[in-house]
């Protein structure tokens, strides 16, 4: 029960943070609507050795375009140990190591950001957009 619980959490997180856009939770520019219908923000972690953004469904790298001030929030699944870190020269504070919950970064600055997991390296990346 416990599980259900943080499950429900994650997931009002990721919805409270992908609709906190001035676009609605779908806008934006990369895809709209017709991208894969998650939200724009929205970045799942796992249960294997991936990053997949629920907006367009692009995985390893996982790609999210979003708008100056919206928030990406990456939700963790599985048992398998994850981080997302910052690579590259503009960069956003990364989380720690878990295997389960989620991390949010609200991205102010437009540019590319690229990221990995702390863990798994290159193998698992992805970049985030911010226009």
């Amino acid at each position: 029960m416990r599980y259900a619980k943080r499950g429900a959490v994650a997931g009002l997180l990721v919805c409270v943070a992908a609709c906190g856009s001035a676009l609605g939770p779908y806008g934006g520019s990369g895809g709209g609507q017709s991208g894969g219908g998650g939200p724009v923000g929205a970045v799942n972690v796992g249960p294997g050795i991936q990053f997949v953004s629920a907006h367009d469904g692009s995985q390893n790298p996982a790609v999210t375009t979003i708008s100056a001030g919206a928030t990406v929030t990456w939700t963790w699944s599985g048992s398998l140990l994850h981080s997302v870190q910052s690579t590259g020269s503009t960069s956003f504070v990364g989380s720690q190591i878990m295997s389960s919950g989620s991390y949010s970064v609200q991205f102010l600055t437009p540019g590319t950001y690229h990221y990995d997991c702390g863990v798994h390296g290159t193998a698992m990346s992805g970049t985030v957009i911010v226009q």
